[in-house]
């Protein structure tokens, strides 16, 4: 993520950097909201990433989307992008085939989402990961 001259739009200060560093929109005509983060913008090691349904007027709280994936990566194994190729990293889905992971958004005020999630991240190599306490308190910028 970059600022400059295209569609994304800033509302606080905050360097390429910074943006490369965290990720989070909501893309209001999919209803979905995409959180990603790593530990450094330039040479980053491990990064995490979630995504979910999410219906901004739903206003019954907390909400369960039913799709949701999240997904936990080691750039060390090569790339800087999460990708679904990826089998050496972590990723768990929820949705009408797997229940891997529980995504929970507790409330949605001023375009701040706050939530929890949990669940069992599989391995394509094989191995998995439990996360059993991980919360979200984030800025979410609109994006069409």
């Amino acid at each position: 993520m970059q600022s400059g001259a295209r569609a994304f739009s800033q509302r606080m200060q905050c360097n390429n950097r910074c943006l490369d560093t965290l990720s989070n929109r909501y893309l209001t005509t999919k209803q979905y909201v995409e959180i990603i983060r790593q530990d450094d913008p330039i040479r980053p090691h491990w990064g995490i990433a979630l995504g979910f349904e999410f219906d901004e007027n739903n206003g019954d709280y907390p909400y369960s989307p039913e799709f949701a994936v999240v997904q936990l990566k080691d750039f060390g194994w090569g790339g800087v992008e999460f990708s679904r190729r990826d089998t050496s990293n972590y990723t768990g889905v929820s949705n009408a085939v797997s229940d891997d992971v529980t995504i929970e958004v507790d409330s949605f005020y001023n375009d701040t989402i706050y939530g929890r999630f949990s669940g069992l991240l599989l391995s394509g190599a094989g191995p998995m990961a439990a996360v059993d306490s991980g919360a979200f308190k984030v800025f979410l910028y609109r994006v069409q």
